[in-house]
């Protein structure tokens, strides 16, 4: 049953409609006419777009001039031109509240501009490559997907862009412009010096709460942006989709492109779905609790450090935390102070495995998971399970989410600094940059004691000022 109303998912995916607005864009390609489509956009200020005319280059070099923020549009071409065999792309900007005077990390560049430093992954029918912008020294991610264009719209492809660019919140990546070239379409990004929870899962093995409930925060801020600024859902949250770097920064991505690009990642649906809401896998409409859903099992995910489905063993979380609850809080205090990793509940290779189709059908059929009332604070796990309701009706609300239960849980779980709503980003950050300080500084320690061992006395003679090559972004 659940797996026949997969393919209906996808339907749904595809006809998810935004609130719009007019825009004209205007498609060359040397191998045929130039096409001109009319589309429709969302926007939510009402700003009269201006219309940038289509352009064709003259050489053979591939440009990319993102649309910088602080120029007024007519004074800027966002331009997605390649080789003599790609795509060029014009398309109409409208800028949002708040676009004055925000410049991006990178200004406009030339695709030459820039220098391959390494693939950081592959999946999912795309690959993941980190780039650097030689005249600022900038880093970059560069996101290519298979296209098939025989099956997937231009205009299509268009939108998904058009939304990335509206994007204005320190909580969604920074997107700096594509390019469409034969069969694949190349994203460029803010690139986070970290990577994405799961990397980082790996390596502390679990989460302490109060770490947990920073992430939250910042998770919650940027859905709050996506519902109520572009009118959309996330439809794809996942640990992997939940970027940090050093500086204690959290930022979502993935939103759209992973499920709209091409129908080759489209059709790897199911390597990602088991995030998905019960009601999503039984063939329902996507709505905005389906991602309440998701934010909780992603929360969970990290507090254990393990996919919670199916149900965990009892005996499992007696080997992982204390016996009672005031000793569990002590030690997630001191853990996010100091760095100091927690062990997850089971090692992830050593967990049995169930087919995609079975864990479909236990998360549509089976209780929600839930976690021991000795191993968190009362509150915190009233939050995970409000999120983690079979019913999308008993699901928290994001409004109450955010006003309340973060907030709430802030306060518990730092009450001696401030939590007003101007300091607590500043004072959040400050928490998860020690926290970061603390596990690197343990990895970078582990990784000198390993070398001393493979040395022995000649350790004294080995330079240990180096850097520990930490995370990368995944596909």
């Amino acid at each position: 049953m659940v797996v026949d109303q997969i393919s209906e998912i996808d339907k749904a995916l595809a006809s998810d409609e935004l609130e719009k607005t007019t825009q004209k864009i205007i498609i060359e390609d040397i191998s045929q006419e130039p096409i001109s489509i009319t589309i429709s956009e969302s926007f939510t200020d009402g700003a009269e777009a201006s219309t940038l005319n289509s352009q064709s280059t003259n050489d053979n070099r591939p440009s990319l001039q993102p649309f910088t923020r602080c120029k007024s549009p007519s004074n800027n071409k966002n331009s997605l031109s390649s080789s003599s065999n790609a795509t060029s792309i014009e398309y109409s900007q409208t800028p949002s509240p708040g676009d004055s005077g925000r410049r991006r990390l990178v200004p406009d560049f030339n695709i030459d501009d820039l220098l391959l430093i390494s693939e950081l992954g592959r999946g999912n029918g795309g690959v993941v490559t980190k780039l650097q912008h030689k005249p600022s020294g900038t880093l970059l991610i560069r996101k290519t997907f298979e296209l098939d264009v025989k099956t997937t719209t231009r205009a299509q492809i268009v939108r998904d862009l058009q939304v990335l660019w509206e994007c204005i919140s320190p909580h969604i990546i920074e997107f700096h412009g594509a390019i469409h070239s034969d069969c694949l379409i190349s994203i460029y990004m803010e690139y986070m010096d970290v990577g994405g929870m799961d990397l980082l899962l790996r390596m502390v093995g679990r989460f302490p709460e109060p770490i947990i409930i920073h992430i939250a925060d910042s998770v919650v801020s940027g859905l709050l942006y996506l519902w109520q600024e572009l009118h959309m859902f996330h439809r794809n949250l996942k640990p992997s989709n939940i970027l940090i770097n050093r500086a204690g920064i959290i930022k979502l991505c993935d939103f759209v492109v992973s499920l709209q690009l091409s129908e080759y990642v489209a059709s790897g649906f199911l390597g990602f779905s088991t995030y998905l809401a019960p009601e999503r896998l039984a063939g329902e409409l996507f709505n905005g609790a389906s991602d309440i859903w998701s934010l909780g099992l992603t929360l969970m995910e990290l507090a254990i450090g393990q996919y919670p489905i199916p149900s965990i063993d009892p005996v499992d979380f007696v080997r992982a935390f204390a016996p009672d609850q005031e000793t569990n809080m002590l030690e997630h205090t001191r853990a996010a102070k100091t760095g100091e990793l927690l062990p997850a509940l089971t090692d992830p290779n050593s967990r049995s495995t169930i087919g995609m189709y079975d864990l479909f059908a236990y998360i549509v059929e089976q209780p929600a998971p839930r976690l021991p009332l000795y191993c968190f604070s009362s509150q915190f796990i009233h939050f995970i399970h409000g999120c983690l309701q079979k019913d999308p009706s008993d699901r928290l609300s994001i409004e109450i989410i955010h006003r309340h239960y973060i907030p709430e849980l802030i306060k518990l779980s730092c009450p001696h600094h401030s939590h007003s709503s101007i300091l607590r980003p500043i004072f959040i950050d400050s928490c998860l940059i020690n926290y970061l300080r603390g596990v690197f500084a343990r990895q970078q320690a582990e990784a000198i004691d390993a070398v001393a061992l493979a040395v022995g006395e000649d350790f004294d003679s080995i330079d240990t000022d180096f850097e520990v090559t930490t995370m990368s972004h995944s596909a």
